[in-house]
């Protein structure tokens, strides 16, 4: 927020800030209603603790630019390993790979369903009537997009990671720190309640895919990263079609 105000003398732009933390969910639903409100055509959401580099907001507004007619542009750090890497969080992501799989047998075809760095059509993005507050809000938007029928395209970004232990301090308690099996579960149970229909597999099974492959492999890099993912969409794929 320092960084912010410091360089916005000449008011450039609007910040809105909330006194309290009320959520990443709620945060994203206030900002695609502010931009509702001011008639935005499209917005960009933009992790700012490092995780997203700056000089791609230039590259979605230029995706922007040549009016797309998807709904969404969703960035993805598992498309390729062309951009700059650094090593991902083994449970992050695993947990992202079994929930990617999961979303790709209902229809979808993408690689990263937790990347924060997405650009939407501002109507569009509105018009789901988003209600979820947490971090599980990626997994409403997918499935409320695809009950509209939205069109969505991925495009690549790096994958940067900050310092595990370090954020540990200040977020300890946060729903992205539980166990993997325990997020797992969390957003299948989501996914199931936007669906209202269970999945055909049970839960147990997804969270004993997570395990065996955190038990399994020693770290995710650049290397390795296609051949796990590929396997696990394989895995999952066998088990609801």
């Amino acid at each position: 927020m320092q960084i912010l105000n410091k360089n916005n003398q000449d008011s450039l732009f609007t910040i809105v800030n909330f006194k309290e933390n009320k959520g990443y969910g709620y945060t994203l639903i206030k900002g695609f209603s502010y931009a509702k409100e001011m008639k935005f055509s499209w917005i960009i959401s933009f992790d700012m603790d490092g995780q997203h580099e700056p000089t791609y907001l230039y590259k979605f507004i230029d995706l922007i630019l040549e009016k797309p007619s998807e709904q969404i542009i969703s960035g993805s750090r598992y498309k390729n390993s062309e951009h700059s890497w650094q090593k991902p969080w083994k449970d992050r992501f695993l947990v992202n790979a079994i929930i990617t799989g999961i979303l790709n047998t209902l229809g979808f075809s993408i690689t990263d369903a937790f990347c924060g760095l997405k650009a939407y059509e501002c109507n569009a993005i509105n018009d789901l009537e988003l209600k979820i507050n947490g971090y599980e809000i990626p997994i409403e938007i997918w499935i409320k997009s695809m009950k509209k029928g939205y069109k969505i395209v991925e495009k690549g970004v790096p994958v940067i990671y900050k310092d595990r232990d370090a954020i540990l301090k200040n977020a300890k308690d946060s729903f992205l720190f539980k166990k993997g099996e325990e997020r797992i579960e969390r957003y299948i149970q989501l996914i199931e309640s936007l669906l209202n229909t269970p999945l055909k597999t049970n839960i147990n099974v997804f969270k004993s895919i997570f395990s065996n492959y955190f038990n399994k492999v020693e770290d995710i890099n650049k290397y390795n990263f296609k051949k796990i993912q590929e396997s696990i969409f394989t895995q999952i794929r066998d088990l609801e079609t």
